[in-house]
């Protein structure tokens, strides 16, 4: 075992008035808040701090809405099934021929979002800030790929030789996108809030054997 979750309590806007429609804030502690960091044989288990997803849609040939997009974060939008470009700032991950997640810092998403909608003004794309949907949980070490077998029909064999890739499947009948960062087995698994903890308990149950 290791350290707690230092995830903070999120704030979201939700719509609670039908007839108003008035937004308000509400505050969420994160299903991964108190789970402690699972460390066993070629097998570590930890949440990631809050990261902005920004789920983008534009036409694949507009070379306007590329051009800028590539002004903004430094990255070309991927254009092959499962490609993902990044550097220091941004992580851009390809879910479709014409849909890309784009990741920042937490709390450079509303920037990117501005920056984008000031850039590409007039051209027709779709932006969407999909942070609060998601939690990521970082799967690492030797015997990933065993647990990662377990419960998802992905072709690992393929996947597992390509850093910078990224996958969307399923573990254990849970929908996740799955994100390889290195050479090395290095994972980040995006799950739904709802799925989260189901999930972390499930990879943690599947690690057990690794553990001394």
């Amino acid at each position: 075992m290791g350290n707690l979750s230092k995830q903070p309590l999120r704030i979201m806007s939700f719509m609670i008035s039908k007839g108003l429609g008035k937004m308000t804030n509400l505050q969420f502690s994160s299903p991964l808040t108190l789970k402690q960091d699972f460390l066993g044989e070629g097998i570590k288990i930890t949440s990631t701090e809050y990261v902005g997803k920004i789920n983008f849609r534009c036409d694949p040939n507009n070379s306007l809405i590329f051009n800028g997009i590539k002004d903004i974060t430094g990255i070309n939008l991927p254009l092959k099934s499962g490609e993902v470009f990044g550097n220091n700032d941004y992580r851009i991950q390809w879910l479709g021929p014409n849909e890309w997640i784009l990741q920042c810092a937490d709390n450079q998403r509303e920037l990117l979002i501005n920056n984008i909608n000031s850039k590409l003004a007039g051209e027709h794309f779709s932006i969407t800030d999909v942070s609060d949907y998601y939690l990521t949980i970082r799967l690492s070490g030797v015997n990933s790929n065993e647990i990662l077998s377990k419960g998802t029909p992905l072709d690992l064999e393929t996947f597992i030789c390509n850093k910078d890739m990224c996958a969307q499947t399923y573990i254990a009948k849970a929908t996740v996108l799955i994100d390889r960062l290195s050479n090395e087995p290095l994972y980040d698994i995006s799950v739904r809030w709802s799925y989260a903890e189901y999930l972390w308990e499930w990879l943690v149950d599947s690690s057990l054997e690794f553990t001394k």
